[in-house]
Parts: structure tokens; C-alpha cells; sequence
């Protein structure tokens, strides 16, 4: 709604006053049995399924969007058989092995792409996507004699079916295909994981990490355009739709975190964690976008069960490894983006059981500041289209 709250910017890419409405009827269920196939060997089993519909409507100010007639544009359909063993090798060793296979479609109920004067007949109008995607993992745990520890580290292969704003809201597919919707490829991705926790009564200490390939990752580039290209509101997102290319790339990701929580005293508590993500466009040998940078948190709560209070202090790490106007359907990169600390306080008093008032204060020093993860602007809604949003003050 370009409107209602705000006068439409008459030189902008959205000059008149429109409106869309979507809707959304998900229904699915779930059944799975357990089955001890011996005394070490157990087994869970089962199905699973999901429908939905996607149906909207659009308005200007003077016909308004709730006159009109709902028209659906897409449905999804999934069932998946999934299988999970688990093997307790020795009383400290266990190997945990699954596997997947999902049935999923989807169907393109749109007549035409584009809105108004740019609309133009769709291709893919009455066509139904489907696809077989396996999936599966092995997993081996262990349980260290000499301390309060346990060690793993698995391999596992996971196939994911494009959802909606990916197949109907970019305005373009891949290079050579009429749309997003016949040329977005399902996700492939083959990661091998592996982590420790350490666990006493008064320290917990983990660490965790993984590295894999994606391939046919899906990737958004919304600086790409051709004439021709399929979208529009009715599509999805307005200002998404209109300038936006969907496409598959191959990458490699990788990443890590460490924390600890120690009881430093009965009423006491320090924390700290840290973590970081990496990740690797190999198609075009550049990064991969939208990818978070170092961060560390510190923390400190004391609670005597009337009383508590506890402190955060959040370290971000400046991001250098951008991809300029790339990313996914929520947000893309802006460019290089600056560390930042921000400082939180909180407190709270139990009245009684049923009773507790707290307080709270993020960004008690008011920092002026922006995540790397950032929405992607729209500025036919108000939204600056190329400058990252600032996070709330204090």
C-alpha cells in the first residue's frame, strides 16, 4: 500500500496509488511411529505433508483493493517419507543415520505477468513444477571417558524446493528460461559438521562448525534486468519484482561457533559466544551475499530469585566480503558495512509468583548503527532503495 500512509512520489518508479492484498490457506499433518528393533537399535518412521494456496488482489485509491475479487496465482504441494536409526555402538558411542525423500510441486495459475500497460501473456500459465528431492545424513557421537564431554561430526545431503516469493515474485528467471518459475533449480546442499560440548555443574562450553557446497544456490541480483522480463505486483513483492533477476549459482559455505556459560558464583552468571559465517560464490568467483560478519557476545545476569539484572554487550565485526546488489528475496547487499558495539541493560523484580516486573534498555549508549543483513529498499513505498536501514536508537 503506497498510499495510505504516505502521498506516492508522482517522479518515482510507483507515481500512482495501488494497493495489493495477498492470502495464504496452509493445511498439512504429520504421522510417525517409533519401533525399538532391539535393545541398541531403535527406529523412528513416517510421513508427512503440506498444501497451500497463494491467491491476492490489487486497488487504487479510489477502487479499493477490498472491492475486488481475490485471484489466485500459485499452489505447492509436498509429501515426504522420512526415516531416522539410531545406533548405540558401545554405552559411550552412538551413530544416528536418516534419510528423506520429498514429492514437491507447484503450479502457475497466472494469465499474465507484469501490471497494467506492461502486461503481457504467461508462458508457464496452467503449468505444474515437479520434482523428487532425496535427502540424508550420518552422524557418529561420542561420549569421552576421561571428561564430562561429547565429540561428533557428520555428513548429510539436503535438497530444497524453491518457495514462493522465489519462483513468482522476481521479475526474471536464469539466463535462457521465460521465468523464474520454469528456471529456478531446487537448492543442493552437502555439508559435513562437527562440534564438542563440555558440561560440569558450573561451566557449559561448546564449539561448532561446518563446511559444504551449495549447488544451485539461489540467488537474487537486483541490479540485472532485460527487456521482457516476466513480474510485476502481482507477482509478489512490487518493488522486488520489478527489477529483480532469480538465478542458480554453485558456492561453498563454511562457518563456526564457540561460547561458554561459566556460574561464577550461586547468584551469578558470565557468558560469552562467538560466531562467524563464510561463504563463497564459486560460479562467479566472488562472494556470497548476505552473509553475517565476526560477532562476539559478552553477558552477565545475577538473579537471587526476587531480584535480577543482567548485562549484554554485542561486538560486530566490520564485513568487507560483499557482493554488490545481490542477495535473497528479504534483503540484499549495499556494499561494505562498519563494526559496531552496542551496550544493553536489563532488571527485574518478582513481586510475587504469579507477579514479575522488568525493565530493559537496548543501545543504552545510543549507537548509531546498521547490520550487515539489511532489508532491501523499495522506493516506491518511501523505502530508500540503495541505502541500509539504521537499527532503533536507545
Amino acid at each position: 500500500d503506497n498510499y495510505t500512509l504516505r502521498t506516492p512520489d508522482p517522479h518515482g518508479m510507483m507515481p500512482m496509488a495501488m494497493a495489493s492484498d495477498v492470502d495464504r490457506a496452509t493445511w498439512g499433518g504429520r504421522i510417525a511411529g517409533t519401533w525399538n528393533l532391539a535393545p541398541d537399535l531403535g527406529l523412528v518412521t513416517g510421513l508427512d505433508f503440506q498444501q497451500s494456496r497463494h491467491r491476492s488482489r490489487s486497488g487504487t485509491d479510489t477502487v479499493s483493493y477490498r472491492s475486488q475479487n481475490w485471484v489466485k496465482d500459485a499452489s505447492f504441494a509436498n509429501t515426504g517419507l522420512f526415516g531416522e536409526l539410531t545406533w548405540h555402538a558401545t554405552q559411550d558411542s552412538r551413530v544416528i543415520g536418516g534419510a528423506r525423500v520429498d514429492w514437491a510441486s507447484a503450479k502457475d495459475f497466472r494469465r499474465s505477468s507484469g501490471s497494467m500497460m506492461m502486461a503481457k501473456p504467461n508462458p508457464t500459465a496452467g503449468k505444474r513444477r515437479n520434482e523428487t528431492l532425496p535427502s540424508g545424513f550420518l552422524r557418529y557421537e561420542r561420549d569421552l571417558a576421561d571428561l564430562p564431554a561429547t565429540v561428533y561430526v557428520g555428513l548429510g545431503h539436503a535438497e530444497r524446493f524453491p518457495d514462493y516469493w522465489e519462483l513468482f515474485s522476481p521479475k526474471q528467471g536464469p539466463d535462457g528460461s521465460v521465468n523464474a518459475f520454469r528456471g529456478v533449480k531446487p537448492e543442493k546442499t552437502t555439508q559435513i559438521d562437527f562440534g564438542a560440548q563440555y558440561k560440569t555443574e558450573t561451566l557449559d562450553a561448546w564449539l561448532s562448525g561446518y563446511a559444504g557446497y551449495v549447488d544451485d544456490f539461489i540467488l537474487f541480483d537486483y541490479a540485472k534486468s532485460r527487456m521482457g522480463g516476466m513480474g510485476g505486483m502481482h507477482g509478489g513483492h512490487g518493488g522486488h519484482g520489478s527489477s529483480t533477476q532469480a538465478a542458480n549459482i554453485d558456492a561453498r559455505i563454511a562457518g563456526g561457533e564457540l561460547g561458554l556459560s561459566y556460574q561464577a558464583a550461586p547468584r551469578w552468571k558470565l557468558g560469552a559466544t562467538l560466531a562467524y559465517a563464510w561463504g563463497q560464490n564459486r560460479s562467479d568467483g566472488r562472494a556470497l551475499p548476505q552473509m553475517p560478519p565476526l560477532e562476539a557476545k559478552l553477558s552477565a545476569a545475577y538473579d537471587d530469585g526476587t531480584w535480577s539484572a543482567g548485562a549484554l554487550w554485542r561486538l560486530v565485526a566490520a564485513q568487507r566480503r560483499y557482493a554488490l546488489n545481490q542477495g535473497n528475496v528479504v534483503g540484499k547487499d549495499f556494499g561494505p558495512s562498519a563494526g559496531f558495539g552496542v551496550f544493553s541493560l536489563n532488571g527485574g523484580y518478582a513481586v510475587s509468583k504469579q507477579v514479575k516486573l522488568s525493565l530493559g534498555v537496548d543501545n543504552l549508549f545510543n549507537k548509531t548503527y546498521a547490520e550487515h543483513l539489511n532489508l532491501a529498499g523499495d522506493a516506491g513505498f518511501g523505502f530508500a532503495a540503495n541505502t541500509a536501514f539504521n537499527e532503533p536508537g536507545r
